[in-house]
């Protein structure tokens, strides 16, 4: 990817995108609002460290409809450093090389509610907390009394202390007095739209209309992805 010119706060939206969905696209849409930030970036994953078991599709057919999906958003761009080193993708490792190429952005790391609940778990988190804000979504399903237990038990285990800053926007924004990052809960749109169930509907013939956009469900269609008998393309 080439070099842009800066801007000053960038999110970081990752995951396997297999395949991206209209839910990816309107969260990074609200939160690019709510939050005011200049840019978002998708950062495809080589191989999840949490879904080791579960083999991505090709990762050439990942990225090429996340470009496609991607086409008509100026602000939100794509990031193949994860895809490029080809192994189990940290976010720890993928922030430190962010950060060092681009040290003039301000980094916002998006995670869903339900991300945000195994968050302790994630590999070196104090590094990512001490790095990077947080950018949690609200999804369905999930309370403001939820976030905040969970939010509790990470800071348990962490040296850190989160207060309510302030509440704005349908945002609310803790601020960490050791690191000075903050931690933002930002109620969406609820889109309950799963890759794992798209690509479930897929293979037992049922539609997908409003899942996903429709240069994406095309693209599936005609290089025949996620089909119980995928037909074999040709040579």
């Amino acid at each position: 990817m080439t070099k842009k010119s800066s801007k000053n706060k960038s999110g970081i939206l990752g995951g396997t995108f297999d395949p991206v969905t209209l839910g990816h696209l309107g969260l990074a849409r609200d939160i690019q609002e709510k939050v005011n930030l200049d840019r978002i970036w998708f950062i495809p994953a080589w191989q999840s460290p949490h879904k080791q078991d579960q083999l991505p599709t090709d990762a050439s057919h990942r990225l090429s409809m996340l470009k496609e999906a991607l086409a008509s958003y100026p602000h939100f761009e794509i990031s193949e450093i994860e895809l490029n080193h080809k192994e189990v993708s940290y976010t720890i490792n993928t922030l430190t090389t962010l950060q060092n190429q681009y040290p003039e952005i301000e980094w916002y790391l998006i995670l869903g509610m339900d991300t945000f609940q195994d968050f302790a778990t994630w590999k070196n988190v104090r590094e990512i907390l001490e790095s990077v804000h947080l950018v949690v979504a609200t999804r369905p399903g999930y309370s403001k009394g939820l976030a905040s237990k969970t939010l509790q038990a990470m800071m348990d285990n962490l040296p850190f202390s989160y207060q309510l800053h302030r509440q704005a926007n349908g945002v609310q924004t803790y601020l960490c007095q050791e690191t000075k990052k903050t931690l933002l809960f930002c109620d969406i749109e609820p889109r309950d739209i799963s890759s794992s169930e798209i690509r479930e509907r897929i293979k037992c013939g049922l539609s997908v209309k409003n899942m996903l956009p429709p240069e994406i469900e095309r693209y599936i269609m005609a290089h025949h992805l996620y089909q119980a008998n995928p037909r074999p393309q040709p040579e």
